[in-house]
């Protein structure tokens, strides 16, 4: 299972590469030669896995465990073949079959006394554990691995798990633990002349300074790990170190170098097709424009966002420019422009089934039509938004629409709605715990007791 694919990567011609693969395999078997069978399905089977089809590369794999099953001599392809079997596993989404398989590939390179195998397969397993959120299970493997690669002076490996022991650490919100890891793993990154990995974690150090508000200290590691990767013509690299240091002095307040580094996040990822990336930034930079009080500046990176969203034919971020369109039209105080776009955004949710979307954005609209006083509209939105926020289990969404309608029924002179909707709102702000709220709340329901008499 060494060097196992971290991510999958589309190989330049795949089709050829099976095909010769296949041939090769049939040629092994009229020659009746199984190891060379089992060496083939499992190029074949990482080739399919690299391609993203862990289906297919798990029924290679398969085919191979079978042929190997049996065979003492093959113990160390044995638990190789196991380890990829639970990373095409993990890819389908059968977790609880990967681990089972990681687990069975480190106990057989244990017995084999193969410490590589059995750093990885412990790798793996924490990294399962992770994305399953199950931090406190990935740790302690870890923990594992980490001893194995030292006890064998693996300076390779015991980068990498410090680095993803670093990762952990940031995703139990423990930035002193997860600094001290990046800094180790950037430490031996350094002894191994690895640029690439150094910069990585040095870009995470900078990530923990910003988790912490040290925004100082991350904008000094960003710009050091921008030097590193642009030295390496690194341009994703260098995308995301930029976007850190854009949100590092977007939080401090240094408005105009903000904008330059949003800006180089426009250019690089328009630079290199990441479409992703600079649509993101787009969102970023409308976003801080409009919180900046430069509503006006957020049009042409919004229309710029859609357009690129179109093109792509990406309805979720279409859908999220939309929103923020609205958003900017609201602050000018024009509700009927907001309105549209609203309306446009929630026709791309409903296409997508995204029912919180829908939810929130119903939620605004009704409030958008309570302020150009088209109340019946603004009572049906809220009514929709309610049913859906229920489902969803939304309280905070729930009471804002049920405050709402108390509202609205209120200038309809109908206080006995009012009432029950204003009430309903007091139990969920008070399941929330939020006081300032449940003051205001009762504030209401007192005034529309009195109104009621």
């Amino acid at each position: 299972m060494n060097n196992l694919p971290v991510t999958p990567a589309v190989p330049t011609d795949p089709n050829e590469n099976y095909g010769k693969l296949r041939s090769a395999i049939a040629e092994a078997q009229t020659q009746g030669d199984t190891k060379a069978i089992v060496l083939l399905q499992k190029q074949l089977g990482q080739a399919y896995l690299e391609a993203g089809d862990a289906p297919q590369a798990l029924t290679e794999f398969n085919e191979a465990i079978k042929l190997v099953f049996n065979n003492e001599d093959d113990k160390e392809v044995f638990a190789q073949l196991l380890g990829f079997r639970g990373l095409a596993l993990k890819l389908i989404g059968n977790y609880s079959l990967a681990a089972q398989a990681f687990r069975k590939s480190n106990a057989l390179a244990v017995e084999i006394k193969h410490p590589a195998l059995s750093c990885d397969s412990l790798i793996h397993l924490a990294a399962l554990h992770s994305e399953m959120g199950k931090i406190d299970e990935a740790i302690p493997v870890l923990n594992e691995a980490l001893g194995i690669a030292s006890e064998y002076k693996d300076k390779v490996r015991i980068m990498r798990i410090n680095g993803l022991l670093g990762d952990n650490f940031l995703k139990r919100v423990e930035p002193t633990k997860a600094s001290e890891y990046f800094q180790l793993a950037y430490e031996t990154a350094q002894n191994l002349g690895n640029r690439a990995a150094g910069c990585s974690f040095v870009t995470k150090l900078g990530n923990v300074f910003l988790l912490e508000g040290k925004t100082e200290r991350a904008i000094d590691k960003y710009e050091y790990a921008l030097k590193l990767a642009s030295a390496l013509s690194d341009r994703n690299a260098e995308i995301n170190i930029l976007g850190g240091l854009f949100r590092a002095h977007a939080i401090s307040g240094n408005i105009d170098p903000a904008f330059t580094y949003g800006e180089q996040v426009i250019h690089l990822a328009a630079e290199i097709s990441h479409y992703e990336a600079e649509i993101a930034s787009i969102q970023a930079l409308a976003s801080l424009s409009i919180e900046q009080g430069m509503t006006e500046k957020a049009f042409p990176y919004l229309e710029r966002g859609i357009q690129i969203a179109k093109k792509q034919a990406n309805m979720g971020w279409e859908m999220e420019l939309l929103a923020l369109y609205s958003r900017a039209y609201s602050v000018q105080g024009k509700y009927t422009e907001a309105l549209i776009s609203l309306k446009e955004a929630l026709a791309l949710a409903t296409n997508l089934q995204d029912e919180s979307f829908m939810a929130v954005t119903l939620g605004r609209m009704s409030a958008f039509y309570a302020e150009i006083d088209d109340l019946e509209n603004s009572i049906s939105s809220a009514e929709k938004s309610l049913e859906l926020s229920l489902v969803l289990e939304d309280i905070k969404l729930s009471a804002q629409q049920q405050v709402l309608l108390a509202f609205n029924y209120r200038d309809l002179n109908q206080i006995d709605e009012a009432i029950q909707y204003c009430s309903a709102a007091l139990i969920s702000y008070k399941n929330i715990g939020d006081q300032a709220i449940i003051e205001r709340a009762q504030i209401l329901l007192s005034e529309l007791n009195e109104l009621g008499k």
